[in-house]
């Protein structure tokens, strides 16, 4: 349980919880680990997802599909950039907006959204602090998916020759 707590306590989700052991302890509760073998999917774009996954140990390619279904490399991320993924997963019912490839032996800490709703029905307090860091880090994403759209759109319809749009 100390190791899990020792993760956690390096994950922005639960910053707020670093001087609150009791909360870290009830969140570990919840945790299942699981293992991945090399060259295999985490998470598949597209399935419904019911977990979030902490990244203990190893190398993932998080992907996302074209329209033309070919895959393209979002970012890769190793163990010790103490990361999470599939937290969307959390809350809502909808299905995987991206692919988690293992690209090495994989170790993830898993936490199901059926465990994480009776914790934040018994300790709304723990459940506000995580879900805020949720929407702080979707609010991240979207502000940069906004601006890496209007770039794209800019580069699209710019003339080079005239200078115009």
């Amino acid at each position: 349980m100390n190791k899990i707590i020792n993760r956690l306590e390096r994950i922005s989700l639960y910053k707020n919880l670093k001087k609150n052991p009791s909360a870290l302890e009830k969140i570990a509760a919840l945790i299942k680990t699981k293992t991945f073998k090399p060259n295999t999917y985490i998470i598949r774009e597209g399935e419904k997802g019911d977990a979030m996954f902490i990244l203990n140990q190893g190398a993932v390619r998080v992907e996302k599909n074209t329209l033309s279904k070919d895959k393209f490399t979002v970012v890769n991320l190793k163990d010790d950039m103490n990361v999470f993924f599939g937290e969307m997963a959390l809350m809502d019912d909808d299905v995987r907006s991206a692919s988690v490839f293992a690209l090495t032996a994989a170790e993830c800490y898993v936490i199901r959204k059926d465990d994480f709703e009776r914790l934040c029905e018994t300790n709304p307090q723990i459940g506000y602090y995580v879900i805020r860091e949720i929407a702080r880090s979707l609010a991240g994403r979207l502000r940069k998916t906004t601006t890496d759209s209007a770039a794209l759109i800019t580069a699209l319809i710019h003339d080079e020759e005239t200078g115009r749009f």
